[in-house]
């Protein structure tokens, strides 16, 4: 911990639980790296499904423009934007991509797994070289994590997610572009962006489980260019991980802009 700044230092050791992050100002090359360590991923695994889905089109194997009819059985909790849908009512790849990223809703996620098949993701997870990054199971599912089956990730492999998106070289220029466009209307604001304000961006997504809280984002104004992946686990109050993670945003921010 001795390579990071003070203020830095003193706000980790606030923190009532553990922390691991990677910071890259993408201006200057410079990078943190703190704890880079196995960390569930939570919400924070809906990122590279998404990737997922914009491959699979462009390799015209699932159409983009494409629909399903939506059936209220298979309805799961933390579905804020689907729990109100009527049945047999259409819904289109599209709708589902951009619930499962900007409001979390697990039933879209569950479809777009369903549509995708896990197996499938996991293999494009693996062969982009984000080894420790482990889809291996759906939202919800608590058979499977009552035996262990966890989704997994490292504050690296988000990180470099994160900065490949960003360049474009995920998927196609422009699916990156879209993906971004998405992560922009993220709804969740309590993490990463909670103090940044304009000409400041934020193109997140964050993740949420029990004694556990994360976040990857892309912070950036007209100059600056800064990728943040944080995650926290084993924490005693939740609640206050947010502010946690929303001050030392800020204070990371602030640190390497006016260096």
């Amino acid at each position: 911990m001795s390579h990071l700044p003070i203020s830095i230092q003193r706000h980790i050791s606030d923190l009532k639980g553990e922390v691991g992050f990677v910071v890259h100002h993408l201006n200057t090359g410079q990078k943190w790296i703190y704890n880079d360590r196995l960390f569930l991923a939570a919400s924070t695994i809906k990122l590279p499904i998404m990737a997922a889905f914009f491959s699979a089109c462009e390799q015209e194997v699932i159409d983009l423009g494409g629909s399903l009819i939506f059936q209220r059985e298979v309805l799961v909790e933390d579905s804020p934007a689907m729990a109100n849908l009527a049945e047999a009512r259409e819904v289109s790849y599209l709708e589902l991509i951009h619930w499962m990223i900007t409001v979390s809703d697990n039933t879209a996620t569950n479809l777009v797994i369903e549509l995708l098949r896990l197996e499938r993701i996991q293999e494009w997870i693996t062969s982009q070289g984000f080894l420790a990054m482990k889809l291996q199971r759906k939202m919800m599912d608590l058979q499977a994590r009552s035996q262990g089956i966890e989704n997994w990730t490292t504050p690296m492999d988000m990180s470099y997610f994160m900065e490949r998106l960003i360049r474009g070289q995920l998927v196609s220029p422009e699916a990156c572009q879209r993906m971004l466009a998405i992560l922009y209307q993220q709804e969740d604001r309590e993490k990463i962006p909670a103090l940044l304000v304009p000409p400041i961006k934020v193109a997140n997504k964050p993740g949420e489980l029990p004694t556990i809280r994360s976040d990857v984002g892309y912070v950036h104004d007209e100059h600056q260019e800064i990728v943040l992946s944080i995650f926290c686990d084993q924490l005693i109050t939740e609640e206050t991980a947010d502010e946690w993670i929303a001050k030392f945003a800020f204070e990371i921010w602030r640190h390497l802009i006016d260096l």
